[in-house]
């Protein structure tokens, strides 16, 4: 019964390797958006994501900001097109230059 106990201590150690942390987990659960993630880290994330109820949370979050961002891309595309006018910029030039002196 010996090595039955050290069979799932190496098992459980093995799978704790594997979960990322929660600071990793969250990149990972919004870098799956952008593309396909690898076999170990989509492993590592369910893992993590069975143990950890806030990272479950968080993943909710940002898929409902994600599925919103791209249901309206009309709105999305008005507040990218618009620009600081000259002043805006000129004021934060004046304010990056007195900070870096």
């Amino acid at each position: 019964m010996n090595w039955l106990n050290h069979i799932a201590k190496n098992l459980i150690r093995g799978l704790a390797d594997l979960s990322p942390s929660c600071k990793a987990a969250a990149r990972l659960q919004s870098e799956a958006f952008d593309h396909e993630l690898s076999l170990r880290q989509r492993l590592g994330l369910r893992i993590h994501l069975v143990l950890c109820k806030w990272c479950r949370r968080y993943g909710k979050q940002i898929t409902f900001v994600h599925n919103a961002a791209h249901s309206h891309p009309d709105a999305m595309a008005e507040s990218a097109s618009q620009q600081l006018s000259a002043e805006a910029r000129e004021r934060i030039r004046q304010k990056l230059r007195t900070n870096q002196e």
